[in-house]
């Protein structure tokens, strides 16, 4: 088990890189996603690489990162967390493609997986 702030900082470059790793089984797919059946694709269909995948994820990836810091990173990242969050449900409800901040920054969608 890795102890300490290694831990959250390989979970925090994990949760920036999940949905453009290349595994040809996931592509465009966190484990996550891939139970849920969906997956991240850029604006021409294609699963996301980890370029996009990591500009996608950056600004939930801001405010995880500021929780790695002890007591004031907590308080930084409820601060960060609510104006992102507004932008987040914002974007949702009025985006074309329903994107959140991450996906207009990276020019990707959600999508859900299709059953063939």
């Amino acid at each position: 088990m890795i102890k300490g702030g290694a831990g959250a900082l390989i979970g925090f470059f994990y949760s920036l890189v999940a949905d453009g790793l290349p595994i040809r089984a996931l592509a465009g797919q966190s484990p996550g996603k891939k139970l849920l059946g969906i997956r991240v694709v850029d604006e021409s269909g294609r699963p996301i690489g980890i370029k996009l995948s990591v500009i996608r994820n950056i600004p939930v990836g801001i405010v995880t990162f500021l929780m790695v810091i002890p007591f004031w990173g907590w308080i930084l990242a409820l601060l960060t967390a609510l104006p992102f969050g507004l932008i987040e449900l914002s974007l949702i409800a009025r985006a074309p493609g329903k994107q959140r901040l991450g996906d207009v920054l990276a020019g990707s969608f959600v999508i859900r997986e299709s059953k063939s």
